[in-house]
């Protein structure tokens, strides 16, 4: 499945958001939380946040990336 430009996007900012795999209940938190981390650092805000976690916790970033994508999609 191709992945938008947006999914990917959402996905970023999810990565670098607070939430962990346990807080996600329903869509709106997730939304709220993306949008308040875009709305805040940017985009390229959170690809940074995320480039920075994959290079100290690479083990852990790869699963948490997979989360982000999995959620987004839904």
């Amino acid at each position: 499945m191709k992945e938008s430009v947006d999914d990917v996007t959402r996905a970023e900012a999810l990565f670098a958001s607070h939430l962990q795999a346990d807080d996600v209940k329903d869509t709106a938190v997730v939304d709220r939380a993306v949008t308040d981390l875009l709305k805040q650092d940017g985009p390229r805000g959170c690809s940074a946040r995320m480039a920075y976690e994959f290079g100290e916790h690479p083990d852990l970033a790869a699963q948490r990336m997979r989360w982000a994508r999995r959620v987004v999609r839904r």
